[in-house]
Order: structure tokens, then C-alpha cells, then sequence
């Protein structure tokens, strides 16, 4: 009986550990589509920013330049950060939250709530919520 029990626990730990390993490197992979799309705004590649967008967000901006036009007027800071940084990553309901840090040009900090969502075998951003904190950056 203890080594039936000792089985179904290191069972479970396996698949704990497996699990995690597994949302460990999907935070990765979706950080680096985030940042893609960031130095892809720095750099005013509209075509390249919009391709990392999911087909929620492609039915509302008809292209990339609507696209772009919308981000520079509504996400400055999103779209030429002098900075950023990640904080918190999480899953919930099959789709991946991450908290990004921005610095703006201006020094002012932000907060960026970015939301992924699995599109066939690909994550796509599906939307971005900004909120401005109390402070500024030295």
C-alpha cells in the first residue's frame, strides 16, 4: 500500500513539475512576441506589429496602417517606450496575461496588461490595457 501511494505521489509531483515547465516556457515564447511587436512599433514596422495581433483585433483595424495609426494616438507609450520590463505572467481560462512595465519618453510609468490567445498553434496579442502610475521614473 505505501509504495502504491508513494507511486501516485511522485506521479503527481511529475505532472506538477511537467505542467510548469511547460507554462514556464510558454510565458517565454509570449514575452517575445510582446517584445517583437514593441521594437516593431519603435521602429514604425506597421505591417510587422500587426501580424502578432489576433483576428479579434484584425476585424477592427481593417490593416496594418489603420493598426498602427491607432496604437500611436491611443498607446503612446506602448508604441515608443523608453523601456520596459516584465512583471507579473499568468494563465487563466486557456489565455495568458502578462503585466509589462513601460517607461514612456517622458519618464512616466505605466502599466500594460497584455492578453494572448492561442490562434491555431500560434499565441496572437488580443488586447492591451494601459494604466498610468503615480510616479516617474529617475
Amino acid at each position: 500500500m505505501k509504495l502504491i501511494i508513494n507511486i501516485f505521489l511522485f506521479c503527481l509531483v511529475s505532472g506538477n513539475l511537467y505542467a510548469f515547465e511547460e507554462d514556464k516556457k510558454t510565458f517565454e515564447l509570449t514575452k517575445e512576441i510582446i517584445t517583437q511587436q514593441i521594437e516593431a512599433f519603435k521602429i514604425e514596422d506597421a505591417e510587422k506589429a500587426y501580424s502578432f495581433a489576433a483576428p479579434y483585433i484584425k476585424l477592427r483595424f481593417d490593416n496594418s496602417d489603420v493598426f498602427m495609426k491607432m496604437v500611436k494616438e491611443n498607446y503612446e507609450p506602448v508604441s515608443n517606450p523608453k523601456d520596459f520590463y516584465f512583471l507579473k505572467s499568468k494563465i487563466v481560462n486557456g489565455e495568458i496575461y502578462h503585466q509589462v512595465q513601460i517607461i514612456s519618453q517622458s519618464n512616466k510609468i505605466y502599466i500594460a496588461t497584455y492578453s494572448l490567445t492561442l490562434t491555431g498553434n500560434d499565441w496572437k496579442i488580443s488586447g492591451c490595457a494601459l494604466s498610468l502610475m503615480n510616479q516617474e521614473s529617475v
